[in-house]
C-alpha cells in the first residue's frame, strides 16, 4: 500500500466481498501491511480470515468451483430449500484448513461482529423486522454505519476470532457471521441467537479503535463519514456479484477482477498524491 494502516475493517456484503480479495491482491498483502487490529462483519469475516492466512486466491478457486457445480438458488432437500448454507460451510471448511486456522490464531487482533435480536422475538420475526429497518436505513441515510436497527433493540457481540481459531471454532464463527434468514438458519453463539452483524453496522470499527484505519466496503455509499485518520475505499461501480446468488461463478470472478482494477487505480491515486 502507499501508506501503512494500524487497522483494517472488512465490511459485509455476501459474495460481493470477493471485491476485497481482488483489491488487496494489488493494494497490499497481510505480510506487507501487518495491521495491529482487524475488524469484520458478515462475509467480511471470511475475507479477513483468508487475508490473514494468505488464502484469498484459494477461496476464490474453491468458491468458483462450488458455484460452477451449483446452477440454482433453490434446492429441494437442503436447509430452507436453498443450497446456500451447505455450500458456504463447505467452502469455508475447505479453505480454512488447519494451517490457515493456525495463522489466524497467531495473527493480530481479529474481531467478528454478530448482531443479537431480543430473546422475546421469534428468530425469523427478528430477521424480518431488522432486515426491513436495515433496508430503510440504507436507503434513507446511505451510510455504512447504521442507526435504526440498534435504536430498535438489536444488540451486538464482538467475538475474538483468534480465540475461536484456537478453540477450533473458526469455521463455526465465520458461518454464524453470515446468517441471513430465511436462506440460512439462525444459529446460536455464546448462548445467544445471532444474526448477520451487517444488520447493525456494515463496517464496524474495532472496539478499541486507535490509529490509521482503512475501511474496505463492497457497495457504494452517498454518505461516508469524514473522520481524520480513517480512509474509506469502495468499488468504483456496482460489482457484478449479488449478495446471495450462489448460481453464477462468473459473477465471483468478475467481482474479484473489478477489485484488482480498483486496487491498481487506488494505488496510482495514492502515488499521485505523494
Amino acid at each position: 500500500m502507499a501508506r501503512t494502516y494500524d487497522q483494517v475493517v472488512f465490511s459485509g456484503g455476501g459474495i460481493r466481498c470477493f471485491w476485497h480479495g481482488g483489491f488487496l491482491s494489488e493494494a497490499g498483502s497481510f505480510e506487507a501491511l501487518q495491521p495491529k487490529r482487524i475488524s469484520s462483519v458478515s462475509g467480511g469475516a471470511l475475507s479477513a480470515a483468508c487475508w490473514i492466512s494468505g488464502r484469498e486466491e484459494d477461496l476464490l478457486a474453491v468458491m468458483e468451483e462450488a458455484f460452477a457445480i451449483n446452477d440454482a438458488n433453490i434446492a429441494a432437500g437442503k436447509s430452507n430449500f436453498t443450497p446456500h448454507q451447505e455450500i458456504y460451510r463447505d467452502v469455508v471448511d475447505v479453505t480454512l484448513d488447519t494451517e490457515a486456522t493456525e495463522r489466524v490464531a497467531d495473527g493480530p487482533e481479529y474481531e467478528v461482529a454478530l448482531s443479537v435480536p431480543p430473546e422475546q422475538l421469534a428468530p425469523h420475526v427478528s430477521a424480518i423486522l431488522y432486515g426491513l429497518l436495515y433496508q430503510l436505513d440504507q436507503a434513507v441515510r446511505a451510510t455504512p454505519h447504521l442507526r435504526w436497527p440498534r435504536a430498535s433493540g438489536l444488540g451486538e457481540i464482538r467475538v475474538d476470532g483468534r480465540q475461536a481459531a484456537r478453540d477450533g471454532k473458526l469455521v463455526d464463527l465465520i458461518c454464524a457471521a453470515a446468517t441471513i434468514p430465511p436462506v440460512f438458519d439462525v444459529p446460536r453463539w455464546q448462548d445467544c441467537r445471532v444474526l448477520d452483524g451487517g444488520m447493525l453496522d456494515k463496517a464496524p470499527l474495532p472496539l478499541e479503535s486507535e490509529g490509521e484505519t482503512i475501511v474496505l466496503l463492497t457497495s457504494r455509499y452517498r454518505q461516508c463519514p469524514q473522520v481524520e485518520g480513517r480512509t474509506y475505499v469502495m468499488p468504483s461501480s456496482e460489482v457484478a456479484a449479488d449478495k446471495i446468488d450462489f448460481s453464477d461463478a462468473s459473477k465471483v470472478t468478475r467481482t474479484w477482477e473489478q477489485g484488482v482494477r480498483d486496487g491498481k487505480a487506488w494505488l496510482a491515486e495514492q502515488d499521485g498524491g505523494d
